[in-house]
Protein backbone atom coordinates (compact mmCIF):
# COMPACT_ATOMS: atom_id res chain seq x y z
CA UNK A 1 0.00 0.00 0.00
CA UNK A 2 1.28 3.47 -0.93
CA UNK A 3 2.10 5.60 2.11
CA UNK A 4 2.12 8.96 0.29
CA UNK A 5 0.11 11.65 2.07
CA UNK A 6 -3.14 12.79 0.51
CA UNK A 7 -2.18 15.50 -2.01
CA UNK A 8 -4.79 18.03 -0.88
CA UNK A 9 -4.53 20.13 2.25
CA UNK A 10 -7.78 20.06 4.23
CA UNK A 11 -8.83 22.04 7.26
CA UNK A 12 -12.08 21.64 9.12
CA UNK A 13 -13.79 23.47 11.96
CA UNK A 14 -17.22 23.54 13.54
CA UNK A 15 -18.96 25.66 16.11
CA UNK A 16 -22.44 26.58 17.28
CA UNK A 17 -23.24 30.06 15.92
CA UNK A 18 -26.55 31.67 16.85
CA UNK A 19 -27.85 28.30 17.99
CA UNK A 20 -26.97 26.50 14.73
CA UNK A 21 -24.24 23.96 14.11
CA UNK A 22 -21.92 25.66 11.60
CA UNK A 23 -19.24 23.79 9.69
CA UNK A 24 -16.32 25.09 7.65
CA UNK A 25 -14.20 22.96 5.34
CA UNK A 26 -11.23 24.40 3.44
CA UNK A 27 -9.65 22.33 0.67
CA UNK A 28 -6.53 23.66 -1.01
CA UNK A 29 -6.28 22.52 -4.64
CA UNK A 30 -3.39 23.37 -6.96
CA UNK A 31 -5.47 25.86 -8.94
CA UNK A 32 -8.17 26.99 -6.47
CA UNK A 33 -9.11 27.15 -2.80
CA UNK A 34 -12.49 25.63 -1.98
CA UNK A 35 -14.24 26.80 1.18
CA UNK A 36 -17.53 25.27 2.29
CA UNK A 37 -19.50 27.02 5.05
CA UNK A 38 -22.81 25.47 6.05
CA UNK A 39 -25.42 25.66 8.76
CA UNK A 40 -27.52 23.06 6.92
CA UNK A 41 -24.98 20.26 6.40
CA UNK A 42 -24.94 20.67 2.63
CA UNK A 43 -23.42 22.70 -0.17
CA UNK A 44 -25.02 26.09 -0.72
CA UNK A 45 -24.59 28.93 -3.19
CA UNK A 46 -21.24 28.77 -5.00
CA UNK A 47 -19.29 31.98 -5.54
CA UNK A 48 -16.04 32.29 -7.50
CA UNK A 49 -13.85 35.15 -6.27
CA UNK A 50 -10.51 36.46 -7.47
CA UNK A 51 -8.28 39.12 -5.99
CA UNK A 52 -7.33 41.85 -8.42
CA UNK A 53 -3.55 41.49 -8.52
CA UNK A 54 -3.29 44.88 -10.29
CA UNK A 55 -4.61 46.56 -7.14
CA UNK A 56 -1.62 45.20 -5.22
CA UNK A 57 1.46 47.32 -5.78
CA UNK A 58 4.90 47.65 -4.27
CA UNK A 59 3.52 50.42 -2.06
CA UNK A 60 0.62 48.31 -0.77
CA UNK A 61 0.78 48.06 3.01
CA UNK A 62 -0.44 45.22 5.22
CA UNK A 63 -3.54 47.21 6.16
CA UNK A 64 -4.56 47.80 2.53
CA UNK A 65 -7.29 45.57 1.14
CA UNK A 66 -7.14 44.35 -2.43
CA UNK A 67 -10.16 44.72 -4.68
CA UNK A 68 -11.96 41.52 -5.63
CA UNK A 69 -14.26 40.24 -8.36
CA UNK A 70 -16.99 37.76 -7.49
CA UNK A 71 -19.50 35.84 -9.57
CA UNK A 72 -22.13 33.31 -8.56
CA UNK A 73 -21.61 29.89 -10.13
CA UNK A 74 -24.76 28.40 -8.57
CA UNK A 75 -27.54 29.64 -6.35
CA UNK A 76 -27.55 33.33 -7.17
CA UNK A 77 -30.61 35.05 -5.86
CA UNK A 78 -31.98 38.37 -6.96
CA UNK A 79 -29.36 41.14 -6.94
CA UNK A 80 -31.56 42.97 -4.43
CA UNK A 81 -31.79 39.93 -2.15
CA UNK A 82 -30.27 40.48 1.27
CA UNK A 83 -28.73 36.99 1.23
CA UNK A 84 -27.13 37.55 -2.21
CA UNK A 85 -25.65 40.86 -1.11
CA UNK A 86 -24.33 39.41 2.16
CA UNK A 87 -22.86 36.38 0.37
CA UNK A 88 -20.93 38.73 -1.92
CA UNK A 89 -19.54 40.51 1.16
CA UNK A 90 -18.51 37.13 2.66
CA UNK A 91 -16.78 36.11 -0.60
CA UNK A 92 -14.90 39.38 -0.94
CA UNK A 93 -13.85 39.54 2.70
CA UNK A 94 -12.67 35.92 2.88
CA UNK A 95 -10.61 36.33 -0.30
CA UNK A 96 -9.08 39.53 1.07
CA UNK A 97 -8.24 37.76 4.34
CA UNK A 98 -6.46 34.96 2.47
CA UNK A 99 -4.52 37.52 0.42
CA UNK A 100 -3.66 39.49 3.57
CA UNK A 101 -2.41 36.39 5.41
CA UNK A 102 -0.37 35.21 2.42
CA UNK A 103 0.46 38.04 -0.03
CA UNK A 104 1.92 35.53 -2.52
CA UNK A 105 -1.41 33.66 -2.76
CA UNK A 106 -3.09 34.25 -6.11
CA UNK A 107 -5.45 31.28 -6.48
CA UNK A 108 -9.14 32.05 -6.90
CA UNK A 109 -11.50 31.10 -4.07
CA UNK A 110 -14.63 29.04 -4.68
CA UNK A 111 -16.87 29.65 -1.68
CA UNK A 112 -19.99 27.66 -0.85
CA UNK A 113 -22.34 29.35 1.61
CA UNK A 114 -25.44 27.77 3.15
CA UNK A 115 -26.26 30.10 6.03
CA UNK A 116 -29.48 30.82 7.92
CA UNK A 117 -29.94 34.42 6.81
CA UNK A 118 -33.54 35.57 6.92
CA UNK A 119 -34.89 37.78 4.16
CA UNK A 120 -36.89 40.72 5.55
CA UNK A 121 -40.68 40.47 5.30
CA UNK A 122 -41.42 43.12 2.67
CA UNK A 123 -45.14 43.27 3.51
CA UNK A 124 -44.79 43.71 7.25
CA UNK A 125 -41.70 45.89 7.32
CA UNK A 126 -39.45 46.23 10.33
CA UNK A 127 -39.44 48.85 13.02
CA UNK A 128 -36.21 50.77 13.52
CA UNK A 129 -35.36 48.66 16.56
CA UNK A 130 -36.09 45.36 14.76
CA UNK A 131 -33.99 46.42 11.80
CA UNK A 132 -31.11 47.31 14.13
CA UNK A 133 -31.36 43.90 15.87
CA UNK A 134 -31.39 42.11 12.51
CA UNK A 135 -28.26 43.98 11.36
CA UNK A 136 -26.54 43.07 14.63
CA UNK A 137 -27.45 39.37 14.15
CA UNK A 138 -26.13 39.48 10.56
CA UNK A 139 -22.91 41.13 11.74
CA UNK A 140 -22.46 38.61 14.57
CA UNK A 141 -22.97 35.73 12.12
CA UNK A 142 -20.44 37.23 9.71
CA UNK A 143 -17.81 37.79 12.41
CA UNK A 144 -18.24 34.27 13.81
CA UNK A 145 -18.04 32.61 10.38
CA UNK A 146 -14.96 34.58 9.39
CA UNK A 147 -13.33 33.74 12.73
CA UNK A 148 -13.75 30.01 12.03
Amino acid sequence: MDSKPFPLINRQAARIIQGRHTEVLVVSFIDKILILVSQYGKVGSLIHTTVDQQSLTATTTASDLASTSSSFLLGAGSSTSKKTQLYQVYASHISQMIQHQNPMENRPVVLSLALAIQEPDQERGLSGEEEKEERLRDRELFENVVEL
